[in-house]
């Protein structure tokens, strides 16, 4: 129907009113999502979100003016030093023994008075005592109170029958194995104290047989002795076995009082005198007799003593080299 002149056409309001809605809706629209805008927190750009497998753990506030932790300065790794090579080994000399006299006082434990007077000489001397002599015991507290060496006058079995017939339980004898030998040589040590080393007492035999003498060097090596032949016989083993037993060891040079006549002890000691100057090792053997104890006392020149050492200085050391085994001769002469 076609409007009447003068009048307004009848879409004109109704386009007006919706376009009126229209706007309102926009107005709306705008107005709420603007609240929603600033009703959210401001998403910080250095969180990093946990891993999806790790429960999410609620922020701890910081502790207010919190100080940085400090950081340890771990010093850089000192390069470790270059492997040397292992050095040559050095060979080990042994000591060279001494030069001069050393005097083994044998059969010690008879006589006390004999072995105080010769102590009051004031030179080294090595005190060996038999056994089973009958003052054994006090012999060696005497000696070992004055200072001096004890040593064991071991009693071994000699080729005479006149001594083999005075041969006492504390002799080793030829007829012994290595037990019997063994426990009467431990017997014989345990009647003397303070003992350092050994000496065979008689032996003109059994020194002669390689085997017991390894038997008794054995001994000796078990118990950290020495050992001196006292070589009563010339075809004596003993010093072969115990440097064979790698024991320290000497030999006997010269007997002092062989015969205890005034002018055999004279050339004995001369003899004596005449080795140290020599410069060998020159080891005495004499026995408390009262002429050799009034011998000593009468003849010992200031030149004598000074060359007088301890026997201990004068033994080869153990494990010497067989080409180094005489590095300082040993006098010798026949019994």
């Amino acid at each position: 129907m076609a409007a009447k002149k003068g009048q307004q056409p009848l879409w004109l309001p109704i386009a007006l009113f919706l376009l009126l809605l229209v706007l309102v809706g926009v107005a709306v629209v705008l107005e709420l999502g603007g609240s929603n805008k600033q009703s959210r927190p401001p998403v910080s750009q250095h969180v990093t979100p946990p891993p999806a497998h790790h429960a999410t753990r609620q922020p701890q506030p910081a502790a207010p003016h919190a100080p940085e932790p400090v950081r340890k300065t771990v010093p850089p790794p000192t390069p470790a030093a270059p492997v040397a090579e292992p050095a040559a080994p050095v060979p080990v000399m042994p000591v060279t023994p001494a030069t001069g006299i050393a005097f083994i006082l044998d059969d010690a434990g008879y006589d006390i008075p004999a072995l105080q007077r010769l102590l009051r000489l004031n030179i080294p001397i090595a005190v060996s005592v038999i056994p089973d002599a009958p003052f054994a015991r006090k012999s060696a507290l005497v000696a070992h109170q004055a200072g001096q060496m004890v040593m064991l006058h071991l009693p071994m079995e000699p080729e005479s029958e006149k001594y083999r017939l005075r041969m006492s339980p504390a002799f080793l004898a030829s007829t012994m194995d290595r037990t019997k030998i063994r426990s009467t040589f431990l017997h014989d040590l345990a009647l003397v104290p303070y003992v350092e080393g050994v000496n065979n007492h008689m032996g003109s035999a059994l020194t002669q047989l390689q085997q017991p003498m390894q038997w008794v060097m054995q001994v000796c090596r078990e118990k950290g002795l020495f050992f001196v032949d006292s070589k009563t016989s010339p075809h004596s083993v003993a010093a072969r076995a115990a440097s064979e037993a790698g024991i320290e060891r000497a030999s006997r040079a010269f007997f002092l009082d062989h015969d205890v006549e005034p002018l055999p002890l004279k050339q004995a000691w001369e003899k004596a005198r005449t080795c140290a100057k020599a410069g060998r090792r020159c080891i005495v053997i004499g026995h408390p007799h009262p002429e050799t104890v009034a011998f000593l006392e009468q003849n010992l020149t200031d030149e004598d003593r000074a060359h007088i050492v301890p026997l201990r200085s004068m033994l080869t050391p153990a494990n010497t080299p067989p080409h180094l085994e005489s590095m300082v001769p040993e006098g010798y002469e026949e019994p």
